[in-house]
């Protein structure tokens, strides 16, 4: 199942991956979304952020156990076949190269577009702009990853590290400098937590993608070493980024004004620090940094059909999981990955420009999460069957954390189900599931006759 590949990235890498992919956009723009589920209520805000943390905080430590074990090709999919075995492991990983990466790196590319034509308005060219612009990104990031790994190694570190300086800022100075007046009345109580969950939508899809790392596992020097330590400083520094920016930003302005101006928040709250030209400056921050997030999808993405291909479980997989001798990828697996994002952004374009799709309100970057979430937990509950085995030693680890984690991730669950669009979303991933397990089933068949023959 190996591949003798080089390895070529290192922990930073890692890190950068994770706080890379999931601190993309999300949070700069969440910010409203959660004070308006919370009735404006700051500590229950924050609290909303610890719950929905849980999930990558206690997932992170868990899944480590996994990276501990095993560095095949796959990631998440070697997980799975040591958990379950192969039917289960295809699964995860058909979903993951047919809906979730290709999904999330269409939807983002787009936002990417969006936040640029915001900055630059000429490059709207009326309706067709953001849609040029969204195909340029892909091109561009995939010709990255492409033609040098380490470029594309390079600016995913630096867009973390940009990314991370308007958050900070914000953060620093409203703590420093704003008005704690804004949330002293603020408290908690059992029906202000009962009539908050719905702020668990809005925060699920900002912690999103904390387990794209696993899918280069065996390209990361020292992977069992280095995975799981990823898997855990990372979604230590996410928390403590995404709750010191949500209480300095409604310390700098406020929660009434922030629920007011709704995304042009984050806005509001930098032209306030440095200004119209500072804003813009901020904008450009936020642009790398989706584009950061576009970067680190598409490393995982561009891979996903090559993993299904190692294990002979895609039609032409000889071919697919041949690796070229000088990119040290898999040029029909780039093709294909490409072929479905686009077909991902087709499905967005046409969510919005007919209307009457729009009036499903279906939003792409939703799809995948809930039925990634219960790959997620099912993985976690393996964990918890090798500690009751004796293979895991380490009580806490093996059975606190997945339990905590699992908690976390029934909550992002809850708020997903219970969504409005929630069953155009199940169905649709239901759907796609069975067409994997027909495909696997078909191919199974012709395994079995090739060798009774």
């Amino acid at each position: 199942m190996k591949k003798q590949e080089t390895r070529k990235f290192g922990l930073l890498m890692s890190i950068a991956m994770i706080i890379g992919i999931v601190i993309g956009s999300g949070i700069f723009f969440k910010a409203d979304d959660i004070l308006t589920q919370t009735n404006g209520n700051v500590l229950m805000g924050c609290l909303v952020l610890l719950v929905g943390a849980l999930g990558i905080i206690f997932g992170g430590i868990t899944m480590a156990e996994w990276a501990k074990i095993t560095d095949d090709a796959g990631g998440l999919i070697s997980y799975a076949e040591k958990a379950f075995g192969k039917f289960f492991a295809f699964l995860l990983g058909w979903f993951q190269a047919i809906v979730y990466f290709p999904a999330l790196t269409a939807i983002i590319a787009f936002v990417a577009a969006n936040y640029t034509i915001s900055l630059f308005p000429k490059l709207a060219l009326g309706q067709i702009g953001i849609w040029l612009l969204s195909l340029v990104y892909l091109l561009a990031t995939y010709a990255l990853n492409i033609f040098s790994s380490k470029m594309s190694e390079i600016f995913q570190t630096s867009a973390m590290f940009i990314k991370l300086v308007p958050l900070l800022l914000i953060a620093i100075c409203g703590i420093i400098f704003g008005d704690p007046q804004a949330i002293t009345s603020h408290t908690i109580s059992l029906p202000i937590i009962m009539s908050s969950t719905g702020a668990i939508v809005a925060v699920a899809f900002s912690y999103d993608g904390w387990t794209v790392a696993p899918s280069i596992c065996h390209e990361i020097k020292n992977a069992k070493r280095n995975l799981p330590l990823a898997l855990i400083i990372s979604p230590l520094v996410i928390l403590a980024v995404y709750v010191s920016y949500f209480v300095g930003i409604s310390l700098m302005i406020g929660p009434d004004k922030i629920m007011q101006m709704g995304d042009l928040a984050f806005a509001a709250a930098a032209e306030k620090l440095f200004g119209t030209f500072g804003q813009k400056l901020m904008l450009v921050a936020v642009i790398i940094s989706v584009l950061g997030t576009v970067n680190g999808l598409t490393v995982a993405t561009i891979r996903a059909p090559y993993f299904l291909a190692l294990r002979k479980e895609l039609p032409q997989s000889e071919k697919i999981a041949k690796l070229h001798p000088k990119f040290n990828l898999s040029i029909p697996s780039v093709i294909i990955s490409f072929i479905v994002v686009l077909a991902w952004l087709a499905i967005h374009f046409l969510s919005i420009k007919v209307p009457v799709i729009s009036k499903l309100q279906i939003d792409i970057s939703s799809i995948p999460i809930v039925i990634m979430y219960v790959f997620y937990a099912l993985l976690y509950v393996g964990v918890i069957i090798r500690t009751m085995k004796g293979l895991i030693h380490n009580k806490i680890v093996g059975i606190l954390c997945p339990i905590l984690a699992i908690f976390g991730a029934l909550m992002i669950l809850y708020g997903g189900l219970t969504a409005s669009n929630a069953m155009i979303y199940i169905v649709v991933s239901l759907l796609i599931l069975a067409s994997g397990a027909g495909l696997y089933a078909r191919l199974t068949k012709k395994d079995d006759q090739k060798s009774y023959s």
